[in-house]
């Protein structure tokens, strides 16, 4: 088991994973950072969209909290 899925994952994956070859455990790791990736960039879209529903005189002392 290679140790980026582990990283990945922060936690201990399942063992099954064992069985993948180093290529299929490599390409794994990759999809779940790419995942990680595209889940972070929608979270701070959707943060920017609620954004826009405070009156803005408010956004920037808001936005600061939430930094």
């Amino acid at each position: 088991m290679t140790d980026a899925i582990e990283r990945e994952l922060a936690a201990s994956p399942p063992s099954r994973l064992g069985r993948l070859t180093h290529e299929q455990q490599d390409d794994l790791a990759q999809s779940i950072r790419d995942a990680k990736r595209r889940q972070a960039a929608a979270l701070a879209a959707a943060g920017e969209q609620a954004l826009e529903l405070i009156p803005r005189l408010l956004r920037r002392p808001v936005r600061r909290l939430f930094r």
